[in-house]
């Protein structure tokens, strides 16, 4: 305990440093550079007075971040040995003594003792060495094992400047893919991520190995920078420092991750406030994003110059194409740089020209159009020339999101589109999405392009096949566009969007039609997704009230396409096989409605039947002669509904327990659907569906959805579908045996009530604190249960507690489903009176009130 108390009062000084001017206003570099020389001034009497003798024979250099200056409070402090010819064992042992000395203060050190000769050959095998030796700082020492590795370092950089690059670049695109490959995470990691301050870093290490430079700024005087862009990236890299800085202190731990939890604390430490709507964390992301981005756009830039550096004959070859523009290599550039001022409708015709043969733009036209981008204005805006253009861009099958991400990286998108520059770095305050609203609808417009590649076919079969049904993409393109753009607006972004969709649309000349189905689409974009995760698909009413809203089959087609483009945005894993085969569940029976008309009710019964018999002799069409006829039956005994509800493969295992006629459960793994089947039947009794949810509950199981069927012979069956916490089906048959052995003691103890664990004062997040409590009943329109839905804070067991919130009121529950958004969940129960039928208005306020209570999370009651 004491040496912990020691390693606290040594290592604090320098944080109430840096923190003392953090709050005083000072910049990053200043903030890194003080922490840099406290930490100099520290090793360099420390290294006097524990290595005495070592000190004239070994110099002591620092590298990476130490040797570039820019240390943070929490970062290692990495140093290298150099030990020259006349160091000895007494040198080494004094190394020992003085590492230790640093690891009693609680320094986090990285270390290599190495002679030059030594030194080089880690170099030479080892690119992380190489980059450590671009950076390196004499601390101490005589300097001449130092002179003489840095003149060896030059010699070695001189020949493999083009492999080093080479391989800069190569860890620079695999870096991005695994972070995420975009700027604009909604918690992203300062340091690595795309935008981040490894990026900066990058440029500065193939800038020194290729040309000598001993900062970024050089890159100005070489051309390869212009001097806009150089104060975009030392301004954004500044502001980095800072958030890097405050993060170190408020984790007090070497955590570069800017967690939700983070930015709350951050952004009161950098003195943001709430204002115009916004909260203080809200504007502090929107500086962080507008930063990031910066620096992903410039050292994008700069990537594109090494490249051409690297490959020179392949990018020396240019030729005149059309309108002003040049093929330089497979990229787009421009014959001269008035090309845009000569005639501004270029600005978005550039983009179309490289669309067609999927080219990209060359560094120098990016830089231009950046540069004249405020040419767009409302006089451009107008131009039927330029929203013929726009919409050519989007009715082309070849790059259209390719080509609106280049678009909104050069600010083109945001000065045509106006409504979308609101919603640029725009932060969503949730784990359900990943990223900002901008980043999220390019994310999206890039999945619905997906629709159309045959390799899709496979995992979304039915996107793909109404992909090549719609017969204007464009609209698709546009309501996406638009689905989001109302969300930095006070009210509902879905009301709020439809308007502009539709202002827009009309100014861009497309026609009234065509303009509402846009505005339609964007109005109704979250009312599949909705009603597929909430309701009982296999209810007809469900069916009909959803198929009356959309009216007709190809507002259906767009609907179901652009709500599987949204959700597959959303962020990693937020898609699945579950999600995809509701969705097609409720397309498929909507169609069939829509397609029915009105067709007499003895026909729509005959189809009813047919179906059915389709159903069970799909799922049945391996069994023969009496098990055949024995599973049949068991099948018919089943409410129509319910054999409606599981697809064939999953009517099987169902069949299976039915004929045994005996209460049991039965666990069904559907890789195919990417969920678990969890069937249980019972004579029915008080509180059995909310003891089981309790049962599975406790094994730490996402529930899904649940239903309860009522059967002709008295008895019950609940139906689960479950995943486990990675969104996947319970594949392991240790976890299926304990699931099963928990719900078999549940089903012999039908009155023994589990523990359900509370939720503890210190899980409750900020983020969890922020989700609004909504209890209300759902006006779905039902003559036999009433619908009731609750929106709360993700909470362990919250399902079970508010299952047997309403058992305990003497109420059934005949089904539920369950929808998680990050720490936000809304459960929708269906439930039926004392007495059978929907509750009274008097019921459902009580039931609500309960639930509101269950819901709260401590100390908000």
């Amino acid at each position: 305990m004491v040496q912990k108390k020691k390693k606290k009062s040594a290592m604090q000084p320098m944080y109430d440093s840096i923190e003392t001017q953090l709050n005083a206003g000072a910049s990053g570099a200043k903030l890194m550079q003080s922490m840099c020389q406290q930490v100099d001034d520290l090793l360099i009497k420390l290294w006097q007075e524990k290595a005495p003798h070592a000190v004239k024979k070994v110099d002591l250099v620092a590298v990476g971040g130490y040797g570039r200056a820019e240390l943070a409070p929490q970062s290692d402090w990495d140093l290298w040995f150099l030990l020259g010819d006349e160091a000895d064992d007494n040198c080494k042992q004094e190394i020992e003594t003085f590492l230790y000395a640093l690891w009693d203060l609680g320094a986090k050190i990285g270390y290599a003792v190495r002679t030059n000769q030594q030194t080089l050959e880690h170099v030479k095998e080892d690119w992380t060495s190489a980059t450590a030796a671009l950076e390196a700082r004499l601390l101490l020492g005589q300097g001449h094992q130092f002179d003489t590795m840095h003149q060896k370092i030059s010699k070695f950089f001189k020949k493999q400047r083009k492999a080093f690059v080479e391989a800069k670049l190569k860890e620079f695109e695999t870096r991005h893919n695994n972070t995420g490959g975009t700027a604009f995470l909604m918690e992203p990691d300062i340091k690595e991520c795309k935008g981040g301050l490894r990026d900066v870093q990058s440029i500065f290490w193939m800038a020194k190995a290729w040309y000598g430079s001993a900062c970024c700024e050089d890159l100005v005087g070489l051309g390869a920078l212009s001097q806009r862009e150089y104060e975009h990236l030392s301004t954004a890299q500044d502001f980095l420092w800072r958030c890097r800085a405050a993060l170190h202190l408020a984790v007090k731990r070497p955590n570069d991750r800017l967690g939700y939890e983070q930015q709350a604390i951050l952004a009161e430490q950098l003195g943001y406030d709430d204002h115009d709507d916004h909260f203080a964390v809200e504007w502090f992301m929107k500086d962080y994003f507008r930063h990031a981005g910066r620096i992903a756009r410039v050292s994008s830039l700069l990537v594109m110059h090494f490249q051409e550096l690297l490959h020179p004959k392949f990018f020396a070859f240019e030729r005149n194409i059309e309108d002003g523009f040049t093929l330089e290599g497979q990229r787009v550039g421009l014959q001269h740089s008035k090309v845009f001022q000569e005639n501004p409708l270029r600005l978005l015709r550039i983009f179309h020209v490289a669309q067609q043969d999927k080219r990209h733009l060359s560094s120098v036209a990016l830089r231009q159009i950046r540069a004249d981008v405020l040419l767009i204005d409302d006089e451009f805006r107008a131009n039927a020339q330029a929203h013929q253009v726009f919409l050519s861009i989007l009715r082309d099958r070849r790059n259209v999101a390719h080509a609106l991400r280049e678009m909104h990286d050069t600010g083109v998108l945001g000065r045509f589109v106006l409504p979308f520059r609101e919603v640029v770095g725009l932060g969503q305050f949730n784990r359900y999405h990943a990223y900002t609203v901008d980043e999220h609808t390019l994310r999206a417009v890039a999945e619905a392009r997906n629709f159309y590649h045959d390799e899709h076919a496979t995992r979304l079969p039915l996107a793909n096949e109404l992909w090549h049904k719609v017969s204007r993409p464009e609209l698709l393109y546009l309501a996406l566009i638009f689905h989001d753009i109302a969300k930095g607006m006070v009210g509902d972004h879905s009301i709020n969007g439809e308007g502009l969709a539709r202002d827009f649309c009309l100014s861009i000349g497309l026609s009234v039609e065509a303009s509402g189905l846009v505005a339609w689409l964007v109005r109704k974009h979250l009312t599949m997704a909705v009603t597929s995760q909430r309701f009982d698909l296999s209810d007809p009413e469900v069916i009909e009230t959803f198929a009356r809203k959309v009216v007709d089959l190809e507002r259906l087609q767009y609907l179901f396409l652009l709500t599987v483009a949204d959700i597959s945005a959303v962020g990693p894993n937020v898609w699945n096989d579950w999600k995809g085969s509701l969705l097609r569940e409720l397309y498929q029976s909507t169609a069939r409605f829509l397609m029915q008309g009105g067709e007499q009710d003895e026909v729509v019964q005959q189809k009813r039947n047919e179906r059915l018999d389709a159903r069970i002799s799909s799922a049945l069409r391996d069994a023969q002669g009496d098990e055949l006829h024995s599973l049949s039956a068991a099948l018919r005994c089943l409410p129509w509904r319910c054999v409606m509800h599981f697809p064939p493969r999953q009517l099987n295992p169902l069949a299976s327990l039915l004929e045994k006629n005996d209460e049991g459960v039965c666990l069904f793994a559907d890789k195919v659907g990417g969920e678990t089947l969890v069937m249980v039947l019972a004579d029915d009794r008080d509180n059995l569906f909310a003891s089981l949810t309790s049962a599975i509950a406790i094994g730490h199981i996402n529930v899904l959805a649940a239903q309860a069927f009522d059967l002709k012979n008295g008895r019950v069956l609940d139906v689960f579908h479950v995943q486990d916490m990675q969104g996947k089906s319970l594949s392991h048959d240790a976890d299926l045996q304990r699931l099963q052995k928990r719900l078999e003691k549940t089903l012999a103890a039908p009155n023994q009530r589990p523990v359900i664990p509370a939720l503890k004062l210190d899980k409750i997040t900020v983020l969890m604190r922020n989700v609004p409590l909504r209890v209300r009943r759902l006006a779905v329109s039902s003559e036999h249960q009433t619908t009731i839905e609750v929106a709360a804070s993700e909470q362990p067991a919250l399902l079970a507690r508010l299952a047997w919130v309403i058992s305990d009121m003497g109420f059934e529950l005949k089904g539920a489903a369950i929808s998680t958004f990050g720490e936000r969940i809304v459960d929708v129960f269906f439930v039926e009176g004392k007495q059978g039928g929907c509750l009274t208005t008097d019921e459902v306020n009580a039931l609500c009130l309960k639930l509101r209570e269950e819901a709260s999370l401590p100390e908000d009651v």
